[in-house]
């Protein structure tokens, strides 16, 4: 098969599953890498240079394909597309999750296990945790138990059977909980879009491994020290900080295009704010992954 016919069925294969995917929300994951590895069309433009003559030159015109696709995509999705985290209350699905607070709980360990979706920590509750899940995938295993003072609340997404021209995939879940326990956070997702406003909680610690997402997270002062481990694929990770809590960061994270306001460089892969050895109160952030944008706000 000729170079030019290579990429331009890769190119057009690429562009239309991904638009199918989107479509139907399988991929609800956030295209905003996109503006930071745009240079990658040199790099493949030298190498089909290079490799003009040689049996890899149909290898790089396909993959040179995919990547335009996924560029050109991005692009478009970026521009038009929306970032919304309104739940659609014609979901034909939708599920509600609640546990009562008992005084004695001083501590609470949240595991959410779920695949593509939305998903949000926004707002407090009198209860101990209470949610609710939109889509057709929207299902959740939850249990609670307690043992002694402590608490622990587990989210696990299971499967729905669905037509996929037949109805739209979606998977949304909402979650509130309450700001008189100290929290630990343990989240896995796929594919996912996230929004987590924890200024109101004592977090403890928060641990969060994800493929390609956008992820916005605030921090509050309410926790003496918070311990912050992020794990993700290609991605778009935003942080905002109090400028009274002193804050590091260790980061081990390829093709990355950072933003650290009021953080300075110490050595590679590790920034600290100038406050961090006299604040009372820190947050130690470590995060690994691969192509990403990551950018810090003190607020």
């Amino acid at each position: 098969m000729k170079s030019g016919q290579m990429f331009w069925g890769f190119f057009l294969l690429t562009l239309g599953a991904l638009f199918l995917l989107v479509k139907y929300d399988a991929i609800v994951s956030s295209f905003d890498f996109i503006w930071d590895i745009w240079p990658l069309i040199f790099v493949f433009w030298g190498a089909m240079v290079i490799f003009k003559q040689t049996v890899a030159r149909p290898i790089i015109n396909a993959a040179f394909g995919i990547f335009l696709a996924l560029l050109i995509f991005g692009l478009f999705n970026n521009l038009f597309g929306c970032f919304n985290f309104e739940f659609d209350e014609t979901d034909r699905f939708a599920e509600t999750y609640s546990q009562e607070y008992d005084a004695s709980i001083k501590t609470a360990n949240l595991q959410i296990d779920a695949g593509a979706g939305m998903f949000t920590i926004n707002d407090t509750t009198s209860n101990l945790v209470d949610a609710k899940a939109h889509g057709i995938l929207g299902e959740y295993d939850f249990h609670c138990e307690q043992a002694d003072s402590v608490a622990n609340i587990d989210f696990h997404m299971h499967t729905k059977n669905f037509n996929l021209f037949r109805n739209k995939i979606r998977n949304q879940l909402n979650v509130r909980l309450n700001p008189k326990v100290a929290w630990d956070f343990d989240i896995n997702l796929g594919a996912s879009k996230s929004k987590f406003d924890l200024t109101q909680f004592d977090v403890r610690s928060f641990s969060l491994e994800t493929g390609a997402t956008s992820t916005k997270i605030k921090f509050g002062d309410r926790s003496q020290e918070t311990n912050v481990d992020i794990k993700m694929g290609a991605a778009s990770l935003t942080l905002e900080i109090p400028q009274t809590v002193g804050a590091e960061i260790n980061s081990s994270m390829a093709l990355v295009a950072k933003s650290f306001d009021g953080f300075n460089k110490k050595s590679n892969g590790y920034y600290s704010t100038d406050n961090f050895d006299s604040a009372k109160k820190k947050i130690k952030i470590n995060v690994d992954g691969g192509v990403s944008s990551f950018n810090i706000y003190r607020y």
